[in-house]
């Protein structure tokens, strides 16, 4: 979602819809056309489905209804239950390198939600897109820059796991190591909103000399109990 006015329109078809274009065009007080190119961006977002009704003779109107998809996405807030879910199992797993072996798995399910689409060839290309599928799923980010002559970076203005990073900044981490997965460079947090600042900076790290910027591939996940014995020395065959 490219704007914030695609939101409210999602909103909106999703309390009132299926809705025509004519009929979203009065509710929202602005033109047919703005309202097609919104929901263009829905439709490729997945998030919007059209379908086709006749009343009487003459064509048909096209109506517009929230996907299966966008009713997953936006339509429930689970942050009492992550919260939870995170301080038990911080309290159960007492072991460190479990812990480490959680945190890599984590961040690896939460970069497959946006790696097989973020295709861009350049490093400005990768984070529009990645943007542009965090504000799908409501947060709301931007691409920015310092300057003319500074490379762009991501800039977070609402952070989709605030409550858990005031509960423990390894999130803050966890957020920035999943970034780096999808866009297969490293990252600093330049600035962060736990500490007062007005959004989340995520740039990339000094390009070091002689350096190969790898694609982000997926990896296999190997089962739990195998990188248990692996990380504990014992005798397993790779």
């Amino acid at each position: 979602m490219s704007e914030t006015s695609d939101r409210a329109l999602l909103d909106l078809i999703r309390r009132r819809g299926p809705l025509t274009v004519g009929e979203m065009a009065a509710e929202t007080g602005v033109t047919g056309t703005a309202v097609r190119n919104r929901l263009a961006r829905l439709l490729g977002a997945g998030l919007v489905e059209r379908q086709s009704r006749q009343d009487g003779r003459g064509r048909p109107k096209h109506e517009y209804r929230a996907s299966v998809e966008a009713h997953k996405r936006l339509g429930q807030n689970y942050a009492d239950l992550a919260v939870a879910l995170w301080e038990e199992m911080m309290t159960a797993v007492d072991d460190p390198r479990l812990r480490r072996l959680l945190f890599t798995r984590i961040t690896e399910r939460l970069a497959e939600l946006y790696r097989s689409q973020v295709k861009g060839e350049g490093w400005e290309g990768r984070l529009v897109q990645l943007s542009g599928l965090l504000q799908v799923r409501g947060v709301e980010a931007e691409v920015a820059r310092d300057g003319d002559d500074r490379p762009a970076f991501l800039r977070q203005h609402s952070c989709p796991y605030y409550e858990l990073a005031e509960l423990d900044r390894a999130i803050c981490a966890l957020e920035r190591k999943m970034f780096e997965k999808v866009l297969g460079k490293g990252l600093t947090l330049s600035q962060c909103r736990l500490d007062g600042d007005r959004s989340c900076d995520f740039q990339a790290k000094p390009a070091i000399a002689g350096a190969v910027l790898a694609s982000p591939r997926p990896r296999k996940a190997a089962p739990l109990a195998f990188e248990r014995r692996r990380q504990q020395g014992l005798n397993v065959d790779e």
